[in-house]
């Protein structure tokens, strides 16, 4: 049968035979030709007339409508750029409202954080306030004042004045903060002087001491440990309650027991040359300025007493700082308090400027003013704020345009167009040309995604040519010659006059050239496998996808070709098909941008693909030479390169460094020759190539500036293809990589965790209408609230069952993606993960990273069980396929409390076993009664900040019944505490109720062996996430198992562990793998609900337990020497166990060993 893109082929013959037909036609009757073409000719005369006025009348309407057309579109264009400023600068003034009230509320979180640490501190330590002083405190603060933007923070105790002696003698004995402090900002150098020995007021110029005579009459608050750390040291014991805006904004905070922050003031302790600042102009009245003061507690009840103030001093102008995007100009504040003080900013894209003093906004732009009020402290004596946002000439010249102008002359040019057209082309020729090109379209699309212009005009040249040839064949075989011709071309095959492939025909010559001069590229992914080990299939697509498009981009842009992706490779060639002379330097060009996108876009990936991915890196090499270029015909036909060029530009890739561009001897003499010299720099060591032996080569500078030397990344040199990585960098990674991630990766991981648990949050809202839940009244649900504070015993709350809903057909009418989660809910959501990550102590593991990575490792095995297709399947279906998840992934709330459990199962966690803390007889050993420490603190500090008055609409929209509410704290509890292997009853209780589910005897059918299975299930789930690093690649393996080791051997060089880990480090982790990660990975895949998940961690595991069999003892010697290096190790130490100890011995000391 015929193809509708060939039939133009026998239309043209049929058209040819329609010719000489007529032709004989006419000789034989040539007078009756005569008469037609008489009557033809009348005929023809008034069809021309008719055409002739119906061409006028077509003429005259599109004359009218092209007049009416512009002038309509001028003026809407002109509507429509005012109606785009007006909503324009809507959004804009509610985004400023929003991230100003957003980071007002952050900063009162940071302070009621520093409070909560410091009242948690001194429970632990069992002292008594005011004499408390914490450890670390500048490195607290410094965090602090990172996330809070605040320029100063300073704790003041609030002492009776008949301990004022005991204080400034406690003051005297405990004043090496302030030396410490120093030695972190670098000024250990500087001498800060002596503490004062007495209590003394700060003396403001211009003001007297106010009299104290309201409710904090007869105390004082002097001033004790600042962030920073003070350069005079007689700040310290200054009584900030002489300070008359202190002692007005403590008198408000002492009466309502909450924080409050300041009227606009001058701040005197930071014009007085305290502390060190590089710009003190910013300290000074120039710009506004306010505190934060919040209450610090002596204990955690309602009615305990408030023994300190923390006091935050932050910049009024940070507020306005990266709101808008680069490019939008001309947004004024206007920054009002209800005390009188008035100032204006005016903000220039992510830059926010003090204006002046007082509303200095242009009046013409009144009627478009927002207001927003920032603050409502509930307080007559308390200053409250208001903004005012105001668009100004540089906005509204940013909406006035040539636009309506242009766009009213395009339209009447469009119908002047119109008009050509209808004069020019007729209905019936553009309808068989539209056909002839829609079918050499399809062709050239098929041709041009697989090869370059020159090699599509080569390809399609033969196919005419052929064409051609068989055109005086026989009709027949002419149905399909064009399609079948391009398709035998490309397959290597020859076809025979009547349109079968003949065996032993001639192959038609290839299309394959010599290019003398060209430079290839190769770039591959570093770290891939390993991060891909944790990720989703979709996940590991959506980056190969995202990253390719954005080189290809730029190959578009650069004119570089791109030849092919091998995995995780990307391979492209300047200098053919099209020669030209500067193909090095395009190439050099086409890295750099590669390099420098790929960084950008895996950063800004991390929120869609979760913790790690912004650690990817790309190694690039680069190398010219001839090159053998040409359509390799088969099945799959595509344009190759072949040669010795090819070889050595992937010997450049694989032996170069991540994140740079090796470049050969070659590329660099033709950059060298193109006066691109100050490009390069030369390579210390030589690369050893296979048949070239040894090669000079050279490092492309990515930013252009000259260079001879190596850099230190050469030591990081890490070969993807083998995984090993050489002594240095394991030295780097144990002793010298930090345990608190970068601001802005501390961003992207809240901002992750925040998206996960959003969209589960829209998955139980769904449900809950789906099955139309009534709530209960909030009352209730209070009371019930305050019952499971942190009195309670954690460990008693856990159960051998935790009983999930049963399966209702309907419960999934409402679409998750409908439901739209309230900005309260979203902004408290964000607080609440912001809030627990800061609760995480600086553990090089244990910390909100390896938490965020085991909450990766949760979302990952909860994706892979199969879940009930409840809009599709029959009703049976869906019952038999929620009862093989044993309900786990019918439940959203369920899912919530594992991703949330993983989150918060290390908070606060100390750094050292739970064995540990028992022999130091910590307050918290003696709260836990000696069992689950870490965990039971984990849980009730989670707990108690999920249940602040600040998540009252968070826990609203997660659970909104009593009923609900129950089972949400008993998932977390029994998950959180599954967390916990080394207790011997709970390890008990998991064990019996593992025999019980899963033995011969146990039924699927009763109720409770379903939820018993699910409660195993989600306990197993933990578990295998907590440890999960050990079940993935190996390079992740290895970077957590450094990180662990750092930690326990940290705590044992501070003398919080008895026994060197090192000594049985390498034979600890053999066991560890053969006694409980391994057969951990076998129960995953005895549960029969993770897929091939578990076949995936399991394979991990044992390949892993291989890899340390051979490699463990030499990188427990690196780790060490990592130490010895950085002189924090004797240099000799104990000797590793000659052997194995006997299985029965191996125990696994606690959850850190994971």
């Amino acid at each position: 049968m015929m193809d509708q893109d060939d039939s133009d082929l026998v239309s043209v013959s049929e058209f040819s035979q329609e010719e000489d037909i007529s032709q004989k036609d006419s000789d034989t009757d040539e007078g009756g030709k005569k008469k037609k073409k008489i009557k033809a000719e009348e005929i023809g005369s008034k069809e021309s007339k008719s055409v002739f006025r119906a061409k006028m009348m077509v003429y005259l309407v599109l004359i009218v409508s092209c007049v009416t057309a512009a002038t309509l579109t001028y003026f809407f264009t002109s509507d429509q750029e005012e109606d785009d400023f007006e909503n324009d600068f809507k959004t804009f003034a509610e985004e400023i409202s929003r991230v100003a009230k957003a980071d007002l509320s952050a900063k009162f979180d940071v302070a009621e954080s520093m409070s909560i640490s410091t009242t948690s501190y001194a429970i632990e330590r069992g002292d008594q306030f005011p004499y408390v002083t914490m450890p670390d405190f500048e490195r607290r603060t410094q965090k602090a004042r990172e996330m809070s933007g605040a320029e100063f923070i300073t704790v003041t105790p609030l002492c009776d004045t008949d301990i004022i002696t005991q204080w400034e003698s406690y003051a005297q004995l405990e004043s090496s903060w302030i030396q410490e402090g120093l030695a972190v900002q670098g000024l250990s150098s500087v001498n800060p002087g002596p503490v004062p020995l007495n209590i003394h007021p700060l003396l403001v110029e211009g003001e007297e001491i106010p009299p104290n005579e309201g409710i904090l009459k007869g105390m004082v608050a002097p001033c004790w440990q600042t962030g920073k750390a003070p350069i005079n040291a007689t700040i310290v014991n200054t009584d900030f309650l002489t300070w008359g805006t202190y002692l007005e904004v403590a008198t408000a905070v002492v009466q309502a027991r909450k924080g409050f922050i300041s009227k606009i003031d001058d701040i005197p302790i930071t014009e007085m040359g305290y502390f060190d600042y590089h710009d003190r102009r910013r300290l000074s009245g120039e710009y506004p300025h306010s505190f934060i003061l919040q209450p610090v507690y002596k204990d955690f009840l309602g009615t305990s007493i408030i023994v300190g103030l923390y006091m935050l001093v932050v910049p009024w102008d940070i507020y306005f700082q990266d709101i808008l995007p680069e490019g939008t100009d001309g947004v004024e504040v206007v920054l009002s308090d209800s005390c009188g003080g008035t100032y204006t900013y005016e903000l220039l894209g992510p830059v926010g400027n003090l204006k002046g003093e007082g509303d200095l906004h242009d009046t013409e732009y009144d009627k478009h003013r927002v207001s927003s009020q920032l603050t409502d402290q509930g307080s007559a004596t308390q200053c409250d704020y208001t903004l005012d946002i105001y668009p100004s000439d540089k906005l509204k010249n940013k909406y006035e345009s040539k636009d309506p102008l242009i766009f009213a002359i395009s339209v009447a040019l469009i119908f002047v167009f119109t008009t050509m057209v209808f004069l020019v082309y007729d209905w019936a020729v553009q309808r068989r040309q539209w056909m002839i090109i829609r079918a050499a379209r399809k062709t050239q699309a098929i041709v041009s995604s697989l090869f370059p212009k020159n090699v599509q005009d080569r390809i399609m040249k033969d196919v005419d040519e052929e064409v051609n040839r068989e055109a005086n064949g026989p009709l027949i075989t002419r149905g399909n010659r064009t399609k079948d011709q391009l398709q035998n071309f490309l397959k290597g095959k020859e076809a025979t006059t009547d349109g079968v492939e003949g065996e032993g025909a001639k192959r038609s010559k290839p299309i394959a050239d010599l290019f003398p001069e060209a430079t290839i590229i190769f770039a591959d992914i570093v770290g891939f496998t390993a991060w891909s080990s944790t990720r989703e299939p979709s996940q590991v697509f959506q980056l190969l996808e995202t990253i390719y498009h954005v080189f290809d981009e730029i190959a578009n842009r650069r004119r570089v070709f791109k030849v092919e992706t091998v995995g995780d490779c990307y391979v492209a060639v300047a200098g053919l098909p099209e020669p030209r002379k500067d193909h090095a330097i395009v190439m050099a060009r086409f890295a750099r941008d590669c390099l420098m996108q790929f960084t950008s876009t895996v950063k800004a990936m991390v929120v869609e693909l979760g913790p790690d991915t912004e650690e990817l890196g790309v190694r690039i090499g680069l190398h010219s030479g001839p090159v053998t270029a040409g359509v390799l015909r088969g099945e799959r036909a595509r344009f190759q390169l072949f040669g010795d060029t090819v070889n050595t530009t992937a010997r450049m890739e694989s032996t170069g460094i991540p994140n740079k561009i090796h470049v050969s001897q070659e590329t660099a003499d033709l950059l060298a020759a193109a006066g691109k010299s100050q490009w390069l720099r030369t390579r210390k060591e030589k690369v050893v190539a296979k048949g070239k032996g040894e090669l000079q080569t050279y490092w492309l500078d990515s930013t252009g500036e000259t260079g001879t030397s190596t850099t230190s990344g050469e030591s990081d040199e890490e070969d993807s293809k083998t995984g090993d990585v050489n002594s240095a960098q394991v030295t780097q990674v144990v002793a010298a990589a930090p345990a608190v991630p970068s601001a802005d990766k501390y961003n992207r991981l809240v901002a992750w965790n925040c998206d996960i648990l959003a969209k589960l949050l829209t998955q139980i809202v769904a449900r809950r209408e789906s099955r139309s839940t009534e709530p209960d009244a909030v009352a209730e649900i209070r009371k019930l609230e305050e019952q499971y504070g942190s009195n309670r015993y954690v460990l008693s709350e856990v159960q051998e069952i935790v009983r999930l809903p049963k399966f209702e057909a309907d419960s999934q009418r409402v679409d998750p993606w409908s439901v739209q989660l309230g900005e309260e809910v979203l902004n408290q959501l964000k607080d609440y993960v912001q809030t627990l990550a800061a609760m995480y102590r600086d553990n090089p593991f244990h910390n909100f990273e390896h938490a965020s990575h085991v909450t990766m490792s949760v979302m990952k095995l909860l994706s892979r069980i199969v879940a009930p297709d409840l809009a599709s399947a029959p009703t049976d279906t869906e019952e038999a396929l929620h009862d093989h998840t044993y309900g786990i992934t019918s439940d959203p709330m369920t899912q919530f409390a594992v991703a949330l459990s993983a989150l918060i199962h290390d908070v606060d966690h100390p750094g050292v076993p739970n064995s540990q803390l028992i022999k130091e007889q910590t307050s918290l050993a003696a709260v836990y009664r000696n069992k689950s420490i870490a965990e039971q603190n984990s849980v009730d500090l989670a707990w108690d900040l999920l249940m602040d008055d600040a998540y009252s609409d968070l826990r609203r929209t997660i659970y909104v019944t009593k009923t609900e509410f129950l089972r949400f704290r008993q998932l977390v509890v029994n998950i959180v505490l599954a967390t916990d292997i080394m207790d011997k009853d709970l390890g008990a209780l998991r064990k019996g109720r593992w025999n019980r589910a899963f033995s011969e005897q146990s039924s699927d059918s009763s109720e409770d062996d379903v939820n018993r299975k699910a409660t195993i299930v989600m306990e197993h789930l933990i578990q295998a996430s907590d440890v999960a690093h050990t079940m993935q690649h190996w390079h992740i393996y290895r970077k957590w198992n450094q990180r662990l080791f750092k930690e326990m051997y940290e705590a044992f060089l501070q003398g919080r562990a008895e026994k060197d880990p090192s000594s049985n480090w390498y034979e600890g982790e053999k066991g560890f793998f053969d006694f409980y990660i391994i057969p951990l990975a076998k129960k995953l895949k005895d549960c029969g609900v993770f897929g091939v998940s578990s076949d995936e961690y399991l394979q991990y595991a044992v390949q892993n337990r291989k890899e340390w069999d051979l490699k463990g003892q030499e990188l427990v010697a690196e780790m060490i020497q990592g130490f010895r290096d950085q002189g924090r190790v004797p240099e000799k130490l104990p000797a590793p166990a000659p052997e194995q100890a006997p299985a029965s011995d191996l125990k696994v000391q606690d959850k850190t060993l994971v």
